[in-house]
C-alpha cells in the first residue's frame, strides 16, 4: 500500500513539473509589420495551474535591442547578438490565469524603435509552461474537460479503452462513442484504442460486465450508465475516466445507443441511460453543419463558429466559416455570387479602416466606404476553383499605421469604431446540382465524401479485419469521429460487416492490409497500390477510355513509383469504384505500418486538385491520380456531354472529324437534290 501511494506521489510530482512548449509566433503579417511592439497571450489549461514559465526566443538576424515583458513587467533586454539565447525564466509572482508576453523594439538608448521589416530578424517566439494539475470533481458537466480544453488545446488525442478484444458489434459501439464525443469538438480529435488495460492518463472506458471491470480494476456499473471516476492510479486529481457501460453486453449497447442519440448535457457524477427511441433515417445532404443548397440561406442562419463584428481601432479579422456539400456542381459557370452586406460605425476623430475580403486564401475585393449611418452592399464573384467543402470567408479590418511610438489617439465621441458583417448576407448556391468526379481521396480526407452525403452514414459499410489491431481500431475511431465533426451528426446507421462477406450496395471504408483483411485481399488487384511484405509498388489500373483525357495517369504512376522506390515504410489511402456496386466508392486505408489518421491531413504534393491515391512515405505526403474516374450525381444530358468532352479532350478530334464528315455528306445530298430539281425545271424549256 505504501509503495502504491509513493508511486502515485511520484507520478503527481512528475506531472507538476512537466514542461509544455507552446509556439506563439511570429506570423508572416507580424514579421512584415512596422509595429514597435508585439503581444502574445498565453495561459494554462483550465484543469492546471501555472507554476512557472520561461520565454524562448530565437533570431534569424541581428537586432538592436528587444525588451521582453510579461504582464507589463520587464523580464529581459536582449541584444540579438546570440541567435539562440537561453530561455528567459519568468517569476511565478508575475503569472496569472491569463497572461501576455510582450516584445518591444528599442534602440541603443532604450527609446521606442519602429522600422518596417524589423521583426523579420525574429525567427520564433514561444513559451515553456510549467503547470501543476488542479484536482477536479467527478462531474459530467465539466466535459469535455479533462480530455481537452476548448480555449487552450489546438488538437487532442483521447484514449478509448475496451475491456476485452471486441466483437464487430462492440467495435460499432466504440465507434459510436468516438463519434458522440467528437461531434461537438471544435478541434481535431484522434482516438487511441487500448484493449484490456488502462493507460496512465485520462481515458474513455467501455465496460460490458463485471469481468471487464475486474480486469480494469474499476467499480462495475449499476446498469446502462455514463459516469466520471478517478483513475485508480491518480486519485483526487485531474486524471479521470469516463466510464460507459452496463452489467452485460445488452446494457452496454443500450447505454451507447442512448448516448449517440442524446443532445442534452449531463450533470452529476453519474447518469443512467435508457434505450433511445428509433430515429428516422437521415435524407441525403441533411447534415446539420452544411449550408443547404435548396434555398437562399443568410449568414445569420449559418452554424456557430463565425465572428461577424469587430469593435475598436486595432487591426482584426472577421470570419464566416461554413460547410457546403462537397459535390455542389458549379461548372460550366465560372463563379458563384456572394451578396455581402456590411456596416461601419466610425466616430468623429477616428480613422476609417480598409476592409479586404478573401475566401480560402483568395483575395476577392476591397470594400468601398459606406455613407455615414448607411449599410453597404456589394455583389462579389467567387471563382469556382476557390470553393471547397469547408470554406473560410475572411474580412480583414486594416487601420492605417499611425506612428508606432506615439500615443494612441482617442476619438472624440463616446463609442469606439465598429465594423460588422450584416446577417442577411447570402452566398448564392441555391439551385446548384450535385455532381462529382469520383473517386477522390482529397474529398474523403477533408470532407468525408461520399460517406458524409448521408449524415447518419446510412449508406456506409466499415470493414475491419476479423481481429483488428489497436492501430487499426484507432484509425477507424478517428475517421468516424471526424465524419461526425464534418456533418454534426453521429453515424448511427453505419454497418460493420465481416470481411468475408460482400458489403452490398453501400460505399465502403476498409481498413487493414491484404494479410489481415479478407476484403482488402480480394480487392487488392483493383487498387492503385500493391503491398508486398514491407514494400509497396504502383498498380496501373487505368482503362483505355481514361487515356482520352491525356497521358497524365501514366505520368502520375511513374512519379508515384519513384516516391515508393526510395522509401521503406509506406501508408496510403486508396480509392476506387466499388468492384461490386457500380457508382459506389471504396476507400481503403492500408500500408506496411498504420499511422494516425491526422498524418494524412495537410499539404500533399499533387499535380491536380484530386486523386485516387494519397501516400505517406519517407516523411513525404503526396497525392496521385493513377486510375480513372466516374461521375456521380445529377446533370442534364447536355452538360454531362460537355463535361465528358472537357475531361476526355482526345475524343474531340474524332468527334469533330465525324461531325465534319456527316455535315459534308448531308451537304452533298442537299446539293444533289437541288441540282436534280434545277435540271428537271430546265428540261421542258
Amino acid at each position: 500500500m505504501r509503495l502504491a501511494a509513493a508511486a502515485s506521489f511520484l507520478l503527481c510530482a512528475a506531472a507538476a513539473h512537466a514542461e509544455r512548449f507552446v509556439e506563439l509566433g511570429p506570423t508572416k503579417a507580424q514579421r512584415d509589420s512596422s509595429a514597435a511592439a508585439l503581444d502574445f497571450p498565453f495561459t494554462a489549461r483550465a484543469d492546471e495551474e501555472l507554476t512557472g514559465a520561461a520565454a524562448r526566443i530565437s533570431f534569424a538576424g541581428p537586432i538592436e535591442s528587444l525588451e521582453v515583458l510579461v504582464n507589463d513587467e520587464r523580464v529581459a533586454l536582449l541584444s540579438g547578438d546570440d541567435p539562440h539565447p537561453p530561455d528567459l525564466p519568468i517569476a511565478r509572482t508575475l503569472l496569472a490565469d491569463r497572461n501576455t508576453l510582450s516584445l518591444r523594439l528599442r534602440d541603443r538608448e532604450g527609446r521606442c524603435l519602429a522600422r518596417p521589416g524589423a521583426w523579420a530578424a525574429v525567427r520564433s517566439i514561444g513559451i515553456v509552461l510549467q503547470a501543476s494539475p488542479v484536482p477536479l470533481p467527478n462531474e459530467l458537466a465539466l466535459l469535455p474537460l479533462p480530455f481537452f480544453d476548448r480555449g487552450y488545446d489546438a488538437s487532442a488525442t483521447v484514449p478509448l479503452v475496451l475491456g476485452h478484444p471486441p466483437s464487430r458489434d462492440e467495435v460499432r459501439l466504440a465507434a459510436l462513442v468516438a463519434s458522440w464525443f467528437a461531434v461537438d469538438a471544435p478541434i481535431p480529435l484522434a482516438f487511441d484504442a487500448r484493449i484490456g488495460e488502462l493507460p496512465d492518463s485520462r481515458a474513455i472506458v467501455l465496460v460490458g460486465g463485471s469481468a471487464d471491470s475486474a480486469r480494469l480494476k474499476i467499480e462495475p456499473p449499476r446498469g446502462p450508465s455514463i459516469r466520471m471516476i478517478d483513475h485508480p492510479a491518480h486519485p483526487e486529481s485531474n486524471v479521470k475516466l469516463l466510464v460507459i457501460g452496463g452489467r452485460n453486453a445488452e446494457e452496454l449497447r443500450a447505454a451507447v445507443e442512448s448516448l449517440a442519440a442524446r443532445t442534452a448535457r449531463f450533470t452529476g457524477p453519474e447518469a443512467m441511460l435508457a434505450a433511445p427511441s428509433r430515429q428516422p433515417p437521415s435524407p441525403p445532404y441533411s447534415a446539420p453543419r452544411w449550408v443547404p443548397s435548396g434555398r437562399p440561406v443568410p449568414f445569420s442562419q449559418y452554424p456557430a463558429g463565425s465572428v461577424f463584428a469587430h469593435e475598436g481601432s486595432t487591426p482584426a479579422t472577421m470570419s464566416v466559416r461554413f460547410r457546403v456539400a462537397p459535390d455542389l456542381w458549379i461548372w460550366p459557370a465560372e463563379f458563384v455570387v456572394l451578396d455581402l452586406g456590411y456596416v461601419e460605425r466610425i466616430p468623429r476623430g477616428a480613422i476609417p479602416p480598409r476592409l479586404d475580403v478573401e475566401i480560402n486564401g483568395y483575395y476577392l475585393a476591397t470594400l468601398p466606404r459606406t455613407a455615414p449611418g448607411k449599410p453597404g452592399r456589394v455583389r462579389l464573384r467567387i471563382p469556382r476553383e476557390h470553393m471547397r467543402g469547408f470554406n473560410q470567408l475572411l474580412v480583414h479590418v486594416h487601420y492605417p499605421d499611425p506612428d508606432p511610438c506615439a500615443a494612441i489617439p482617442a476619438w472624440t465621441s463616446g463609442e469606439p469604431p465598429r465594423v460588422e458583417i450584416v446577417g442577411d448576407s447570402v452566398l448564392h448556391v441555391e439551385g446548384l446540382s450535385h455532381f462529382s468526379n469520383l473517386p477522390d481521396v482529397s474529398a474523403f480526407a477533408f470532407d468525408g465524401f461520399p460517406f458524409t452525403r448521408i449524415p447518419d452514414l446510412g449508406e456506409t459499410a466499415v470493414v475491419l479485419p476479423e481481429r483488428p489491431s489497436p492501430a487499426e481500431l484507432s484509425m477507424a475511431f478517428s475517421v468516424l469521429g471526424q465524419l461526425a465533426q464534418i456533418t454534426g451528426k453521429v453515424g448511427t446507421r453505419a454497418t460493420f460487416p465481416p470481411p468475408s462477406e460482400t458489403p452490398g450496395d453501400r460505399d465502403v471504408l476498409a481498413i487493414g492490409t491484404p494479410d489481415d483483411n479478407a476484403l482488402v485481399f480480394r480487392w487488392s488487384g483493383a487498387l492503385p497500390i500493391a503491398l508486398q511484405a514491407k514494400a509497396a509498388r504502383v498498380q496501373r489500373t487505368v482503362r483505355p477510355l481514361d487515356l482520352l483525357g491525356g497521358p497524365e495517369p501514366l505520368l502520375e504512376a511513374q512519379r508515384a513509383e519513384e516516391l515508393l522506390s526510395r522509401t521503406g515504410e509506406v501508408a496510403a489511402i486508396a480509392a476506387i469504384e466499388s468492384p461490386i456496386s457500380e457508382g459506389r466508392v471504396a476507400v481503403v486505408i492500408t500500408g506496411t505500418a498504420m499511422p494516425r489518421f491526422a498524418d494524412f491531413l495537410g499539404y500533399a504534393q499533387s499535380r491536380g486538385r484530386g486523386g485516387d491515391l494519397l501516400v505517406l512515405a519517407g516523411g513525404e505526403r503526396a497525392m496521385f491520380r493513377i486510375g480513372g474516374t466516374f461521375g456521380r450525381g445529377e446533370l442534364d444530358a447536355w452538360t454531362h456531354l460537355r463535361w465528358f468532352l472537357a475531361t476526355h479532350w482526345l475524343a474531340l478530334p474524332p468527334v469533330l472529324l465525324a461531325g465534319a464528315v456527316m455535315l459534308a455528306a448531308h451537304g452533298r445530298r442537299f446539293l444533289a437534290r437541288r441540282m436534280r430539281a434545277r435540271l428537271a425545271l430546265e428540261e421542258p424549256a
